[in-house]
């Protein structure tokens, strides 16, 4: 699995969003993620910071769909809140953001690793297509 810059990453978002519907993009991210492992990184490097780095053991077991389930959890309490980054975009009329600008914001704003930028693309293209708003209201507690 070799590393991608944050614009290579960008391209493979868009590529992947335009190729792939919401439900073929979570066998993505659960190859991506294995792939990631197999390379000797641990998951919990993606984990963003003040968050509780045990759910890594979760995330490791979870297939693409239940990995994505646990981790955009993660991600809503960092992106979501009121002054969160999505909030931001959605303020600024980006409801329905391209999945370039959602892992730029992810990247940018929980200062993702570039070697799990692999990860993040597919996670990226999921919210994307769910739109922002449906990615935070989605992700509600006790949804």
């Amino acid at each position: 699995m070799p590393e991608m810059t944050l614009d290579e990453a960008i391209d493979a978002a868009t590529r992947l969003e335009s190729q792939l519907d919401e439900r073929a993009l979570y066998p993505e991210l659960e190859k991506a993620v294995l792939a990631f492992e197999d390379e000797g990184y641990p998951i919990e490097s993606i984990i963003p910071q003040g968050t509780d780095s045990r759910l890594g053991f979760s995330l490791r077991a979870a297939d693409g769909r239940t990995f994505f389930d646990i981790y955009s959890k993660l991600l809503r309490n960092s992106l979501c809140s009121p002054k969160g980054e999505f909030n931001k975009l959605i303020k600024s009329g980006l409801s329905k953001a391209s999945a370039g600008a959602v892992l730029t914001t992810i990247v940018s704003s929980l200062g993702i690793p570039a070697v799990a930028l692999t990860v993040i693309v597919p996670v990226a293209v999921i919210i994307a297509k769910i739109g922002l708003d449906g990615f935070c209201e989605l992700t509600k507690e006790g949804k």
